[in-house]
């Protein structure tokens, strides 16, 4: 990858999320985090925020981690712990971290951060949990939106939902804050689940991952043993790791094919609430639209990949 690009995540830990931070922190040649915010939604904001400290120590990165919105804009949350353990991330044990969070809220502290960027950077930003830190932002400080050069989110889908059968549980959980997002004419790509339940890992190579691993591959085998054996993946042949489909897609875009389309977001109270409505009838130029939406994926190349990333961090830290 010839630019290093400055990211923030934004995210909700949750499995695939801490298997996300496993691939971006096994490319530091590709990526600079410049910080971590968390948002309520796999779990209560207080677990994800602790999973998020605990995920950089234990990954080897020295990366300040703040602590986001607690409900999304209008509505309670609703976790996933039946997915995602009680503990947020399959109820693997990952060392306590002594780093805390930093004062500032995540909105105050995404501010700070485009503030110091030097003369024309921008700053990606890679959301996979629910969009209400983003849109927060965007509400309260409009102007830092020409700072950012892309939001690449894992959310929504073209075609059904995993919440409900027209939702996706990140667009779902705050579809007003993903309007927001969807709207603000930055450039989105959007992982959704046409793409992402194509890209997961195997119980073949979650559990050699597990039993013949150092200690990031053990944890990372755990946490997707655990998602494999819950609810919705316990008949799959895989555990589809959604959340890191946005890192993949900057380091392999070539394993993807994104279409660019008009989106609208249901906030409706009725059955399609949390609904991305992806117009693919074509009546709007190609050059005026703002959102990627990715359709397909090699899952065989992206299972390849990750397991490499996951092998080579381990390889990286072990001993530490």
């Amino acid at each position: 990858m010839a630019n290093k690009r400055k990211i923030i995540m934004d995210c909700d830990p949750g499995i695939d999320d801490a298997v996300a931070l496993c691939l971006a922190a096994a490319h530091p040649e590709a990526f600079e985090l410049l910080g971590i915010t968390t948002v309520a939604g796999n779990q209560t904001i207080e677990k994800v925020t602790e999973n998020a400290l605990r995920l950089t120590d234990f990954y080897g990165l020295d990366v300040p981690v703040a602590r986001g919105a607690k409900t999304p804009i209008l509505r309670p949350p609703v976790t996933a712990s039946d997915i995602h353990g009680k503990n947020g991330i399959g109820d693997a044990e990952i060392p306590a971290s002594e780093r805390q969070a930093v004062p500032e809220t995540a909105v105050l502290f995404m501010k700070k951060l485009f503030d110091g960027l030097g003369e024309g950077e921008k700053i990606t930003l890679i959301p996979t949990g629910p969009l209400t830190n983003v849109a927060l932002l965007f509400d309260v400080f409009p102007e830092v939106k020409e700072k950012v050069e892309e939001i690449i989110l894992m959310g929504g889908a073209a075609s059904g939902g995993n919440v409900t059968p027209a939702a996706e549980f990140n667009i779902y959980e705050d579809p007003e804050a993903a309007a927001i997002v969807f709207d603000s004419g930055i450039p989105v790509v959007m992982c959704g689940l046409d793409a992402t339940h194509l890209c997961g890992i195997s119980w073949e190579n979650a559990a050699a991952l597990r039993e013949n691993g150092g200690r990031i591959a053990r944890a990372v085998g755990e946490m997707v043993s655990f998602y494999l054996k819950s609810p919705a993946y316990k008949n799959r042949k895989a555990a589809c790791i959604h959340d890191a489909v946005t890192f993949m897609y900057l380091l392999h875009p070539e394993i993807f094919k994104g279409v660019k389309m008009p989106v609208t977001v249901d906030c409706s109270d009725g059955i399609m609430r949390g609904n991305t409505l992806c117009d693919m009838r074509g009546f709007v130029p190609e050059e005026g639209l703002q959102v990627t939406v990715l359709m397909d994926a090699d899952g065989d190349k992206f299972q390849e990949y990750l397991l490499e990333a996951v092998r080579s961090l381990d390889g990286s830290l072990r001993g530490r």
